[in-house]
């Protein structure tokens, strides 16, 4: 398991670090004038933090013994579902709009993940689409689509 650790820590290392040459040769900008590679640079730095320490913890931890198959009893089920609603989201937002699009992955994800009644995930899920619009579409002027009914 420890070697297991080691390559894929070196593995995103060499990823992380190779786009995060990339956004120094493109311009990042500044703090207060982000460029458009600022967010990748941000995210590939945090990257090469996290794999470089999980290197060295893989490195210096004791070897644990093997507990079988690491599969058994984890809800697969439940990424698999995230995947497929996150592809879906991306190919119906077009078409459906931010707002509506998202509502409804906020509602579904709730569901699925507190296990609420129904109207508690709607009632979650309105305020959360709301917010990040406001968010992103008015404060930060992103563009989304305009959907079904023009919002």
């Amino acid at each position: 398991m420890k070697i297991l650790d080691q390559t894929s820590s070196l593995f995103w290392l060499l990823v992380s670090g190779y786009v995060f040459i990339v956004c120094l040769n493109h311009g990042i900008g500044t703090i207060w004038n982000p460029g458009p590679y600022f967010m990748a640079f941000g995210a590939s730095g945090v990257m090469i933090c996290l794999s470089v320490i999980c290197f060295f913890q893989s490195t210096f931890a004791k070897e644990k013994e093997a507990s079988g198959n690491p599969f058994a009893g984890k809800m697969w089920y439940k990424v698999v579902f995230v995947l497929i609603c996150m592809f879906l989201y991306a190919k119906i937002m077009p078409k459906a709009g931010y707002l509506i699009d998202t509502f409804c992955l906020m509602s579904l994800f709730l569901l699925m993940a507190r296990k609420t009644k129904w109207w508690w995930s709607l009632a979650t899920a309105a305020p959360i689409t709301l917010i990040t619009y406001q968010v992103f579409s008015k404060w930060l002027s992103c563009g989304f689509p305009r959907g079904l009914f023009g919002y």
